[in-house]
């Protein structure tokens, strides 16, 4: 009897490396190990001009993946938009996001897309429609948050089920340590605010360093904000770090700091918490506040205000005690979180 062929549908974007690409590597590393025939099946994402985005929607549309070679696909799972406008007759969503900056996004400075631009509200509208009839045709909707899920069902009226996962390296974090640096993980974009952790540094005791890991197109501003800051002698700019060094880096700060606006799920929080570690966020950051309880796991900000956060970041950094409790409580509340429901879930229609 042969192997079930699964297609992994993913929108890449050339040189960047995220959490959704880890994700989509680990489910390929996941599926292999349970002998399925496994291939990610990827397109470049453009999005600038914006009418690319219209482009990409058509070519993921035009796709034929129901036979390859004389070989049917038994199963394709489509992803993060505009994965999903591919027709398949077992087709499986596990959504990441839809484009954000037509939905949740519109209408702050987070979104590029203008209501007061014609051009805007077409394309605006294209996306819509095209999720609106492309997303039902899926056998299954998941999501990889409530979240996002809760989006879904308010921007489109589709109802879908979360699918919790465990992020990359999920069997290898561990704690050795609560030292005097609070780190700070992932890609440095605005919707991150990774500027509001170096505007609390400024508030916080001096005794406190800060240690950032990641790239992205915010990087050479907020290396000038510390120094406008007269904090970059205890900032340090690390870049991307490998497995190795992310898993230490983890197990000898006393806090994760991960406040991003409104973040999908956020795989920060689950690593700090399986390093047995508290996070420090904000009651907006979305995805993260399914799992962050203010002072049971974490400390949370009730707004994105540098003078609340540095006020929990002095409190986490004087008591080592209070780190290892709420750190313990993150640890129980992420440990259980497996790859053999997502897909059982993901696999049932075949």
């Amino acid at each position: 009897m042969r192997k079930k062929r699964v297609a992994i549908c993913f929108p890449s974007v050339p040189f960047i490396k995220g959490g959704a690409e880890h994700c989509v590597q680990s489910l390929y590393q996941e599926m292999k190990k349970r002998e399925y025939d496994v291939e990610i099946v990827s397109v470049p994402f453009q999005w600038d001009p914006k009418d690319e985005v219209v482009k990409n929607m058509v070519v993921w549309r035009m796709l034929n993946l129901e036979r390859i070679a004389g070989n049917n696909i038994d199963l394709v799972i489509a992803t993060k938009f505009p994965s999903y406008i591919i027709k398949h007759p077992n087709k499986v969503t596990w959504l990441f996001h839809q484009h954000r900056p037509v939905y949740d996004l519109y209408g702050t400075c987070y979104s590029d897309f203008k209501a007061s631009n014609p051009s805007d509200v077409r394309i605006r509208e294209q996306i819509i429609n095209a999720d609106n009839r492309s997303l039902p045709e899926s056998k299954g909707i998941f999501t990889i948050a409530n979240n996002v899920s809760n989006r879904l069902l308010h921007h489109n009226r589709i109802k879908s089920t979360p699918l919790y996962h465990p992020p990359l390296h999920y069997s290898k974090y561990h704690c050795e340590e609560y030292g005097d640096y609070i780190l700070s993980v992932g890609r440095l974009e605005t919707l991150k605010r990774v500027d509001l952790l170096l505007k609390a540094m400024k508030h916080v005791e001096k005794s406190v360093k800060c240690v950032i890991a990641g790239t992205g197109g915010m990087e050479s501003y907020l290396k000038s904000l510390s120094k406008e800051l007269g904090i970059e002698d205890r900032v340090k700019f690390i870049g991307f770090v490998e497995e190795e060094e992310l898993l230490k880096l983890y197990s000898g700060c006393f806090s994760a700091f991960f406040a991003p606006y409104d973040e999908d799920y956020g795989y920060i929080t689950l690593e700090s918490f399986l390093s047995k570690k508290p996070i420090v966020t904000c009651r907006d950051s979305g995805g993260v506040m399914e799992f962050a309880e203010h002072n049971i796991n974490s400390k949370v900000a009730d707004r994105a205000d540098p003078l609340i956060i540095a006020d929990h970041i002095n409190t986490l950094y004087r008591n080592p005690d209070l780190c290892k409790k709420l750190g313990n409580s993150g640890y129980n509340k992420v440990k259980g979180i497996s790859w053999d429901n997502v897909i059982k879930q993901l696999t049932s229609t075949i």
